[in-house]
């Protein structure tokens, strides 16, 4: 999961760099700054005279330039983690628009919430923060090092050793987040997902007096929740406590070796002055703190690792570009999708040819129509521009007249022509703006009104391959039966595959395709 979120920053790999290196120069300046701090306490305390000048405008400007690259940091961060955030949710956008239904109905809605609103940030976070953090916490203290080496090589010796204890204890203790992220994401996608569902399901929980044991079961799982997000508080406060106890461990050692020594009471190494005794009591807490800041960081890595789960699967699933162009027809042999398995031993399928999906529920008449279409991983791919209606009829917020159109582009008399072959100009005509009615939110359409909307585009479409999922599934027998009529009507120049449990004249049709078992039998 770590190489394939580094993956993910391929695109703005320069920006890291740069951020590194910005990291890395106010750290320097930190250090000089010290350095001139130590002069000029040592001339006030030792020399018994104010600074020299040379010193004061070291600490002045070595401060100034300490600031402006904290803050180009800040602001370079802040910019590429937008960019990454936006690239993400690019990838994430596409693979919607081509997985389209058949890809978001696999997961609840908060599902894709929580997806969007904190995985994708969290791998940007990783990128920007943690991978440039960890950079920083390996060249630094180095740096501080070189810096105390000529000062005292004992004291950098020393420090040397014990640095690694840091992360060897950070990696101990954070080695199990990622696995508590995991869960944790997980129990408050199922809340969120039970929340949702019970809201929407209001009116059936009053009818049914079941607010007593819905209530209950929220609860059971809004404290497991509670209880998966305290595991993940306090294993990141263990982290950060022990990085603190060693990192304050070793200064404090540092400091008492620096006190015996100016005080002649310890003579190993070489001999320290007061201005060298205070910078390497300045330099040793900055070697440790790159190191607390990483280890601050290191929940940044588990939530990246936890995010990356959910995200690669969806951003690497392989799914063809959708079909374009005229349908020439397809004669396929041993078809078989992925996810789940949907075989086929044959399929034909010539232009103009009617066919007839029949089978029992969840046998494999969706996803069979979704393969078609090129919305799930199939090893075969169909060549020509096609449309799907399914039972699920989509409205976006957008106007009723771009909901009519997606895209293209009609008169109003088409459009009002249209509306009144699908029996819906009485119910337009009474909306506050006709045609240029925004749909919200929340439509004001029935689910039998919403699935007529979307037959009115398929008969708006000029696909030469038509997909018909329970086309009237929402619809009474009378309207079924005058809604097929009018299909026939209109689509008989096309090629069409149709999946209905509502009966259907045996004439319209000349081939027949069945599905039992996720099997599809040709006939």
């Amino acid at each position: 999961m770590t190489k394939w979120l580094s993956q993910q920053g391929a695109a703005s790999r320069g920006a890291l760099h740069l951020l590194t290196i910005l990291g890395l120069a106010g750290f320097t300046c930190q250090l000089g700054l010290f350095w001139f701090v130590s002069l000029a306490v040592d001339d006030l305390i030792v020399n018994q005279q104010p600074p020299a000048p040379a010193t004061l405008q070291g600490v002045v400007l070595t401060a100034a330039l300490w600031l402006v690259f904290d803050y180009l940091k800040q602001q370079l961060t802040q910019r590429t983690h937008l960019q990454l955030c936006q690239g993400l949710q690019a990838q994430l956008h596409t693979q919607l628009l081509r997985g389209q239904l058949a890809l978001v109905r696999q997961k609840p809605n908060f599902y894709w919430q929580q997806l969007w609103s904190l995985h994708i940030p969290a791998t940007a976070d990783f990128l920007t923060r943690y991978q440039v953090q960890k950079q920083l916490a390996v060249l630094a203290p180095l740096l501080a090092l070189v810096c105390l080496w000529p000062t005292s090589w004992l004291i950098a010796l020393l420090m040397f050793v014990t640095l690694p204890v840091v992360p060897l204890f950070m990696y101990l203790v954070g080695s199990g987040a990622a696995t508590r992220h995991r869960r944790h994401f997980a129990a408050l996608t199922r809340l969120g997902s039970l929340f949702a569902d019970r809201l929407k399901a209001a009116d059936l929980l009053l009818v049914h007096q079941a607010h007593t044991s819905q209530q209950r079961l929220l609860k059971n799982a809004s404290d497991d929740l509670n209880q998966r997000t305290m595991n993940v508080v306090s294993l990141a406060f263990l982290s950060s406590s022990v990085l603190d106890f060693f990192a304050t461990l070793a200064v404090a050692l540092v400091a008492v070796f620096v006190g015996f020594n100016l005080l002649g009471e310890v003579q190993i190494g070489p001999e320290l002055s007061l201005q060298q005794g205070l910078f390497i009591l300045l330099v040793a807490p900055l070697c440790f703190s790159e190191l607390k800041t990483l280890g601050r960081l290191y929940h940044q890595k588990a939530a990246a690792e936890a995010g990356a789960a959910e995200l690669k699967p969806i951003l690497d699933m392989p799914l063809p570009p959708s079909p374009q162009g005229h349908f020439t027809g397809l004669e396929w042999l041993s078809v078989q999708s992925e996810h789940p398995r949907l075989h086929a031993k044959r399929l034909v399928l010539h232009p103009k040819d009617w066919v007839q999906l029949s089978g029992p529920s969840g046998s494999g008449k969706t996803l069979l129509l979704e393969c078609l279409l090129g919305q799930r991983p199939c090893s075969h791919k169909m060549q020509g521009q096609a449309v799907l209606l399914t039972q699920q009829a989509i409205i976006t917020p957008q106007s009723l007249r771009d909901n009519l159109c997606l895209g293209q582009t009609h008169n109003d008399e088409k459009l009002w022509d249209i509306l009144s072959q699908v029996e819906l100009h009485d119910w337009a005509s009474n909306l506050p703006q006709g045609l240029e009615t925004l749909m919200g939110e929340h439509p004001p359409l029935s689910g039998g009104q919403a699935q007529r909307v979307a037959l009115a585009r398929i008969l708006l479409s000029d696909a030469s391959l038509v997909l018909l999922d329970e086309p009237t599934a929402h619809l009474t027998d009378e309207q079924h039966q005058r809604l097929c009529q009018l299909l026939r009507q209109q689509l008989a120049e096309r090629t069409l595959v149709w999946a209905s449990h509502k009966p259907l004249p045996e004439a319209w049709f000349n081939r027949h395709w069945q599905t039992d078992n996720l099997e599809v039998i040709s006939r």
